[in-house]
């Protein structure tokens, strides 16, 4: 008989390959995932609420039905389940929010204060007027420090030495134009 004929015995060869691309494909778009800011947001909260759910459903199922402990972990998991489901319709505003935040921060560290403000006031959209009120007064804040610190240049610039240090040391810590003021202040001591 012939060993080549594709009897019982005939061995066939995995193909690793497929399944090492197959896998690598996977593990990218989980990645790719994680990117994108909603899948993150939604994997956030699964978690979140998600692990002690599992806790308390499996740790329900060990007690006798009808039990008290039984139903303090079903009024434990419909709580939890009940959060979760509160948690997941607040999600696309929640994500929004977040994106505005985001680009208003690009804008600010650029030095963009008017389009910053002009992003954070979309904030009002999702009843944030609180949180929109005290994000445009930072931004106002950081605003001034930056004409203070362009004010102190200019000084210097004109040999108003003095003058341009005492703004300069008046910017505070919190200001994204610190390092400059800094490095600025560092320069008019070595003259």
């Amino acid at each position: 008989m012939d060993s080549g004929a594709g009897g019982k015995n005939s061995q066939r060869v995995p193909n690793y390959f497929l399944r090492r691309l197959l896998v690598a494909i996977i593990l990218l778009g989980t990645v790719a995932l994680f990117v994108y800011n909603p899948t993150r947001e939604f994997v956030k909260t699964t978690v979140l609420l998600g692990m002690p759910a599992l806790v308390v459903w499996s740790y329900r199922r060990r007690f006798i039905r009808f039990s008290w402990t039984w139903w303090t972990c079903t009024i434990v998991l419909l709580a939890l389940i009940a959060g979760y489901v509160f948690m997941l319709l607040g999600l696309p505003e929640r994500i929004a929010v977040k994106s505005i935040e985001r680009e208003a921060g690009i804008y600010l560290v650029q030095g963009q204060y008017d389009r910053a403000i002009e992003k954070y006031r979309e904030l009002e959209r999702y009843d944030r007027k609180n949180r929109m009120e005290r994000k445009i007064g930072e931004v106002e804040k950081q605003k001034e420090y930056h004409e203070s610190y362009q004010q102190a240049r200019k000084m210097v610039v004109e040999g108003n030495y003095t003058e341009a240090r005492r703004i300069l040391e008046e910017i505070p810590l919190d200001a994204i134009v610190y390092p400059q003021a800094q490095e600025l202040l560092r320069d008019l001591e070595k003259d």
